[in-house]
Parts: structure tokens; sequence; C-alpha cells
């Protein structure tokens, strides 16, 4: 009887505990989301506001070299120069503290360099500010080291929600982009409560929910085919992608060692490009040929390379965003440009390249997965997941964030725990 009552003590207690931390991070993911959902809006509304001041007042491209200048200034004062996504993912794994004043620096910056036509995205930046917030959180809260862990993701996971109104995508992405095949599921749950909560937060305040609609083609072994030829193609093109970043931001660190002079160099040379090409295609994010080519099947034969060169020289000479939706953009161009070549239809040619791309470049593919059936609500979801798995394997172990860990080889069983592009040095934006 002693036993059977030892027993069910035990389960009593074990159950306890379990409502306890159950409780504390439904309330811990609510709070989360109560500050990224505004701020996400806020935060989107005006990237949308100086992305339509620059289309109307084009003459601002020429003061991208200044404004530089000031994100330079700004971050030397803020004491956060050399900061970027990369910190918030070791945050996350090592539950360590991060400096607070990253957070405005990295909304600031953001918004000036899109005002300006830097040719940036926005997620990197939504990483930083929302893993920023919940870090900040903690720290005010007096959390745990591995309470700090789960924060940073769940703040991640909230702000990219928040930004992009893709829930799953978000909760995905923030939980398992540490370390790749390595999930804490402790995270996931708070992660997608507080995904879900910051979108609707978002949505009321009027922040942009991003989806497109798309014809898939009937599911055939040709077209099968088709999509695994043309996820190869776009895991080569995202190993190209993050190959150029790597090799700009190590040209501009070796030979413009000035932090000051290599952003004004930087700026000069979008602004000469730009001039060159007579259009401004290739500045800020991009979202308007994103869907063009999606929506239309419209695209420029070499514009996902523009997009690759612009988006290089802007980031790693120091302005500051993202490459979350470059890649975007990049896959999108490029799946449209390849599926009409492949006898796919170029608008969902376009939309496997952005999802496909995306995975490779970040190491992930349930998070492009998701982000597929949320944004194209579930169209064409085995073509999505075929691409999305195959882009993931075949874009091998280089990858955007170099913090990034890859717990088990992506060809086999034995674990390798290595980082994403060994050979790299320095910290991207």
């Amino acid at each position: 009887m002693n036993d059977y009552k030892k027993l069910f003590d035990h389960d009593i207690k074990a159950t306890w505990l379990y409502i306890k931390v159950g409780v504390k991070w439904l309330v811990m993911a609510l709070l989360v989301a109560a500050v990224c959902g505004p701020i996400g809006a806020l935060f989107s509304e005006s990237i949308v506001y100086v992305t339509k001041l620059r289309h109307i007042h084009p003459w601002l491209l020429y003061f991208l070299p200044l404004a530089g200048l000031v994100i330079v200034f700004m971050y030397e004062r803020f004491h956060v120069a050399g900061m970027g996504t990369n910190n918030i993912i070791k945050a996350a794994r090592h539950g360590t503290v991060l400096n607070a004043l990253l957070i405005p620096a990295i909304f600031v910056s953001t918004v000036i360099t899109h005002l300006f036509g830097g040719s940036a995205g926005r997620e990197g930046a939504a990483l930083q500010i929302g893993g920023g917030i919940a870090n900040y959180i903690g720290r005010i809260l007096h959390m745990k080291k591995e309470d700090f862990k789960i924060m940073t993701r769940v703040g991640m996971a909230s702000f990219f929600s928040a930004l992009f109104g893709t829930p799953l995508a978000a909760a995905a992405f923030g939980t398992m982009v540490v370390n790749v095949g390595d999930v804490p599921y402790s995270a996931i749950l708070p992660g997608l409560i507080s995904s879900i909560t910051s979108a609707y937060i978002a949505r009321i305040l009027g922040g942009e929910v991003v989806q497109f609609k798309v014809m898939a083609p009937a599911y055939h072994p040709f077209m099968y085919i088709k999509i695994i030829i043309l996820a190869i193609l776009c895991a080569i093109v995202s190993i190209i992608f993050v190959k150029t970043l790597i090799y700009v931001h190590k040209f501009m660190i070796t030979y413009i060692k000035n932090s000051y002079i290599r952003i004004l160099v930087g700026g000069c040379l979008v602004v000469v490009l730009t001039l060159l090409i007579g259009n401004t295609d290739y500045n800020g994010a991009g979202m308007d040929i994103i869907e063009k080519a999606i929506v239309h099947g419209e695209v420029k034969p070499t514009a996902f390379l523009m997009k690759i060169i612009f988006t290089a020289i802007t980031l790693e000479s120091g302005y500051k965003g993202g490459e979350v939706v470059p890649s975007f953009f990049i896959g999108a161009t490029f799946g449209c440009f390849a599926a009409k070549l492949l006898g796919i239809p170029a608008g969902f040619g376009a939309a496997i390249g952005m999802i496909g791309i995306f995975g490779a470049a970040t190491n992930s593919f349930l998070s492009p997965l998701f982000l597929a059936m949320e944004v194209f609500q579930g169209v064409g979801l085995l073509y999505f997941a075929l691409a999305a798995i195959i882009c993931f394997i075949f874009s091998g172990y280089s990858g955007l964030y170099t913090s990034q860990r890859i717990i088990f080889s992506k060809v086999g069983t034995m674990r390798v725990d290595a980082n994403p592009n060994l050979y790299h040095t320095g910290d991207k934006k």
C-alpha cells in the first residue's frame, strides 16, 4: 500500500510541476507576444512607409553613403558594433545576456537602410529585435540560464511571425534554426503560442500578412522530376549566394579596415550600380519583384544574380536588415526563370524557388514547408515538401548563419556538430 501511495504522490508532484512550468511559459509566451506584436507591426509599417517614400523621392538614393556613416556611428555609440543575428543565435544556444541597445540600433538602422535604397531584408532584423526583446525580459525577471535559451528562441519566433503573419513557419524557424537536428522541445509550445498571438496583434494593428495565390500543376511523375531538378538548381544558387556574401565580407574587412570608409564605399557602389542598371529593382527588400515573379510569372533572367551582388555589397559593407528576404527574392526570380526552361508554370516555379532557397540558405526544411503552407495556402504541398528537403540536403553545410550548429550529417546518421562555412571569419550582420 505504501508503495502505491508513494507512486501516487510522485505522479501528483510530477503533474503539478508540469502544470506550473506550462503556466509559466504560457505567461512568458503571451508577454513576449504582447511586446513583439505591436513593435513588429510598427517595424513592418515603417519599412513599407520608407519604401514608398523612396519611390516617391528617388533622389534619396544619393544619400545612402552618408546614411551609412550614421549607422556605423550609432552602432559604435551603442557599443553593439559587430553584433548581428549570429549573436542572437549564440545567446539562444548558451543562454547569455545581450546588450539591449541592439534592439533600437537594428530597428533604426534597418529603416535607414531601406529609406536610402540599400539592398537588404528585414527578417534578420526581426530575429535580432525579437530575440533581444525576449532576452531583455528574461533579464528583468532574473531568469535562469536555461530559461534564457528558451526565451530568446520564443522572441525570435514571435517577431518573425509579427512581421510576416506566418506563425507556423516562425515557430519552427525560431526554435530549430539554432541547432540543426537538435530540437529543444520545451521551446516549441511557447514559441508557437507567442507566434500565433503576435501575428494576431500585428494584424489588428495593420501589420502585413504575406500571402500569394498560385496555381499548382497536377501531380505527375514528370512534374516531380522537373521539381527535383529545379530544387537541385536552387540549392546551387543558394550556395552561390552564401559564398558571395562570404567573399565580399572577406574582401571588405581585409582591404577596407575602417568601418566608416567601408560603408561609405559600399554605399557608393550601390548608388553607381543602380545608376548603371537604370532602375531600382534591386534596392530595398524587393517584395514587388517577388510578387511579379510569383503572381505574373515575369522576371528578368539576370535578376537573381543582380540581387546577390546588391545584397552582398549592402550587408557586408555594414548596412543592416537581413539576408532572408533577399533569399526570397533570389529564389523567386531564379525559380521563375528556370521554370520556363524546365516546362514548369513560371509562377509556381517562382514559389518553389522562394521556398527552396530560403530553406537551403538557412539550413532548414520544416520552416520553409510551413511557410509554403501559410503563404501559398497549401497549394501543391507535395511539390513544396520535395523541394524543401532536396534544397536542404543539396545545399550541404553552406548557410547564412555561421554560429548555427549542424548536429547530424545531411547524408548519413553520423554526428558532425559543425558550423556552416567553417572557413568564414567574422560575424555577418
